[in-house]
């Protein structure tokens, strides 16, 4: 049931386009890979980490992004760069590709390891196929809920810690992503990947 959710939810998140839809979907696709990742390991130490990321990803990265929405009238649409038809031809690409590596040798023995490189590949298609800044950042919030997926994975014997660790990167990326996204939509909420490639230095 776990691992189905993270597949429907995956593909809710490349294919739609509105952001409290995808927010729902996103929050349905980490809680799922946190119930994979809970720490082995029973400490405080370990469980005070998992739950503080936990918060992260949970609570405070959707809540920073219904704060801009809120603070700058940020319009709700995630602008798709094409439409729903070809991003359900992206999403079933991804699921063939994940497919067709776990049946390589390398990963034939590994259970789920199709299901982490389709969360891997669902999370750069949200970045790929949407032109709203936001939807960018919620990219980043889901591809370090896959990095957590692909610890507990691929390394289901280290300490819950180490596993929740690799996911420090993509939380760090998150919140500088939120804080250019602030400054960005503060001086123009209509602002989208269209309007940076006019940028010039």
């Amino acid at each position: 049931m776990v691992i189905g959710l993270i597949l429907v939810s995956a593909a809710l998140l490349a294919i739609d386009s509105r952001l409290r839809s995808a927010l729902i979907a996103y929050l349905g696709f980490t809680t799922a890979t946190l119930l994979l990742a809970f720490p082995h390991e029973t400490t405080w130490r370990a469980l005070s980490f998992f739950f503080v990321l936990a918060a992260v990803k949970l609570i405070a990265g959707p809540a920073a992004l219904i704060a801009l929405v809120r603070r700058y009238a940020v319009p709700e649409d995630l602008a798709p760069s094409v439409n729903l038809a070809w991003r359900l031809v992206f999403v079933s690409a991804t699921l063939f590709a994940a497919h067709e590596i776990r049946l390589m040798t390398a990963f034939s023995n590994v259970t789920s390891a199709g299901v982490v490189f389709y969360a891997i590949f669902t999370s750069m298609l949200i970045v790929l196929l949407h032109r709203n800044l936001l939807a960018h950042v919620i990219g980043l919030l889901m591809l370090g809920s896959a990095i957590t997926l692909a610890g507990a994975v691929f390394s289901p014997g280290l300490p819950g810690a180490i596993e929740i660790a690799d996911t420090f990167d993509a939380v760090l990326a998150t919140v500088v992503a939120l804080a250019i996204a602030r400054a960005l939509i503060a001086f123009d909420p209509q602002l989208d990947i269209r309007s940076l490639r006019e940028l010039r230095g």
